[in-house]
């Protein structure tokens, strides 16, 4: 039984919008104003292809179909061109669907596989990747099967950059946005965006929800630039605009964690001058939380890529425990 866009709508999680376009479901994690900025942003950077890259997204639902067969279409989505789609049965990682962009000469890329599930009703999770942008051709499940959408506590708006987006993790479900909103049963929108820093002009474009908590972790990118005046300007006007939107939710600002350079000064100053930035616009935004993630991950290179920069699953899983003690502890949550 193949699923029809409304279904395929109804499951779907992550996603400002859903569309279909030349046959395919297209998820899309930006609302139409804030793919018209970056738009208009341009730059080298490709900020507005990456807008449609599938992070965060994610297809949740329970069924009693003993198979499932699903078939995506990959495209560019980050400066990064391997992906999978991480499929999890009652809360088990079981199958990853997934490949590399690079090995077509467009770099597009179809992949399919079919999948056993086992006998009863049983919870689906599929992870989109963050990688690369993922349309669905088909989803399909027994004939006759039943198939409802999962519900969650809370939303969850996370605002960020490459590491927020998902930079490195080689699986979708192991990046910290994918392991905070797990833990706080949420339904998580991803705005991450490789390369990116605080852009005072996306703060003041609402979604078409209001989100229960929000996170912000810009800053890094901010610091290698160097550019004193714009950081403070613009991280300034980021989380005024957030706390005008959403005057009720708590917005929590997350300073940057270790890289393997921060030792150096650049035109903006010490690394460790970003979490005081942050400290002391709160004083003025009181929905405003900040949390110092410096010492969230282990200052080591085992802990990132290459770069070492962007984490790997052992630092996503470190970020991800620091983040979640943090917003967990502030809300009251157990």
């Amino acid at each position: 039984m193949k699923l029809t866009f409304e279904q395929i709508k109804s499951i779907t999680k992550g996603a400002a919008r859903v569309v279909m376009d030349n046959g395919k479901v297209k998820f899309l994690r930006f609302t139409e104003a804030q793919e018209r900025l970056y738009e208009q942003v341009g730059g080298e950077k490709n900020f507005y292809k990456k807008t449609f890259a599938t992070a965060g997204v994610r297809l949740e639902f329970v069924t009693s179909s003993r198979s499932l067969s699903l078939k995506i279409d990959a495209s560019y989505g980050s400066s990064r061109t391997f992906f999978n789609h991480d499929i999890y049965v009652n809360g088990e990682h079981r199958y990853s669907l997934g490949a590399d962009i690079n090995s077509s000469p467009d770099n597009h890329v179809t992949a399919e596989g079919l999948y056993a599930l086992g006998d009863g009703k049983k919870t689906v999770c599929i992870y989109f990747p963050w990688s690369v942008c993922s349309e669905l051709i088909s989803l399909e499940i027994d004939n006759g099967s039943s198939i409802a959408p999962v519900t969650h506590s809370r939303k969850i708006l996370m605002f960020g950059d490459s590491i927020t987006h998902g930079y490195d993790a080689a699986h979708p479900s192991l990046s910290y946005a994918s392991l905070l909103t797990d833990a706080l049963d949420a339904e998580g929108i991803n705005k991450g965006i490789g390369g990116e820093v605080f852009r005072a002009p996306l703060a003041a474009l609402p979604e078409n929800y209001t989100p229960d908590i929000i996170t912000v972790a810009y800053g890094s990118n901010d610091w290698s630039r160097g550019d004193k005046q714009a950081f403070l300007e613009n991280s300034e006007g980021f989380y005024r605009g957030l706390s005008a939107l959403y005057p009720n939710t708590k917005i929590f600002a997350l300073a940057p964690i270790w890289r393997g350079d921060m030792d150096r000064i650049t035109g903006v100053g010490r690394f460790d001058f970003m979490a005081e930035r942050l400290r002391e616009i709160a004083k003025d935004v009181p929905n405003m939380v900040v949390i110092d993630c410096i010492d969230f991950v282990p200052h080591e290179a085992s802990m990132f890529s290459p770069d070492v920069l962007h984490p790997n699953f052992l630092g996503f899983s470190h970020y991800a425990k620091g983040v979640i003690g943090a917003v967990k502890g502030e809300l009251g949550i157990e």
